[in-house]
């Protein structure tokens, strides 16, 4: 029997995005309280051919598609939340993401090529194997480094929080998907139906999840030792050309192992999931029954588009 659709989410600013094969949706909160809701049919490449689908290619794709959806979706929350005097420029966006991404890539390709000749010399350890997981060792460091800096800010507790009723609401479908089914056609169940037995369902649910994002960046970590141990070019700048230019198939490595670990059981498999999902413990929150909410009501939205209710 086929397990329910696959679907994924992001915590944006006051709210939650839900994204499916065809529609992502997001609900936010608005400063006077009311939940707006806004779905787009988001059609993959993968759904028009067939060699986007072919493994590792697939997730190159999809974590493409996920980041240029993602800021999208966080730019658009960001306009509902805020009051318009306080709202930024839209040039001055483009350049906070461009920063972000400049960031991204300093931290994590560049500082740790840079610092791990210089460490492993400290360590007098020599070879490809040391090298290699000196570098990763240092990209784990910085991860978590970033992580613990970030999840400390007042100003991201409640989109933790967030990414934890993602996570409940999920699990709440993933767990009773078929009687929802079965509600939606033998009564009629529509968008508040669905969103209230997913709310109610979720409070009971965890907020970590083994498909999550941070898991996903941890397993990059882990992936790219492993391709590394083969792919080393002399010299500090073609490391970092060579890991910029590798950064897709260790993309599309990474999701085919999240999505393959995400479903088997076994001690193996508990302890490769472990360490993501420790992180995640550092990337939620207890959402409160509000946030849970909002994020029944972004899914409710994305299983009624996807059915075919919003063509």
């Amino acid at each position: 029997m086929s397990g329910p659709p696959s679907y994924g989410g992001q915590a944006v600013i006051e709210g939650v995005v839900m994204r499916g094969p065809r529609f992502a949706s997001m609900s936010v909160r608005d400063p006077s309280g009311e939940i707006v809701s806004f779905v787009k049919r988001t059609d993959s490449l993968s759904q028009n051919s067939s060699i986007w689908r072919l493994p590792v290619l697939r997730g190159a794709l999809s974590f493409w598609e996920s980041l240029v959806l993602g800021v999208e979706m966080l730019m658009k929350s960001a306009d509902i939340c805020f009051p318009e005097e306080e709202k930024a420029p839209k040039s001055v966006l483009d350049l906070s993401v461009l920063f972000a991404a400049v960031l991204a890539v300093a931290l994590f390709i560049v500082f740790p090529a840079v610092v791990a000749p210089y460490l492993t010399g400290l360590l007098k350890v020599t070879g490809t194997f040391w090298a290699t997981l000196v570098e990763a060792s240092i990209r784990v460091l910085v991860l978590v480094a970033y992580i613990a800096s970030i999840s400390r800010m007042r100003e991201i507790q409640r989109v933790l929080e967030y990414h934890g009723a993602e996570h409940k609401v999920i699990w709440a479908w993933e767990k009773n998907y078929r009687e929802i089914n079965d509600r939606i056609y033998l009564e009629k169940w529509g968008v508040p139906e669905i969103s209230d037995f997913l709310a109610l369902k979720a409070r009971g649910e965890s907020k970590l999840h083994p498909r999550c994002g941070t898991s996903f960046l941890f397993i990059v970590a882990l992936i790219s030792w492993v391709l590394f141990l083969f792919i080393t070019p002399e010299g500090v700048l073609n490391k970092v050309l060579a890991r910029l230019l590798l950064l897709p198939v260790t993309a599309g490595l990474s999701y085919e192992f999240l999505k393959a670990s995400a479903v088997r059981e076994g001690v193996f498999w508990r302890l490769l999931r472990a360490p993501g999902m420790r992180l995640q413990a550092m990337t939620t929150r207890e959402p409160d029954p509000s946030q849970i909410e909002v994020a029944a009501d972004s899914l409710a939205r994305l299983v009624e588009a996807e059915r075919g209710g919003f063509r």
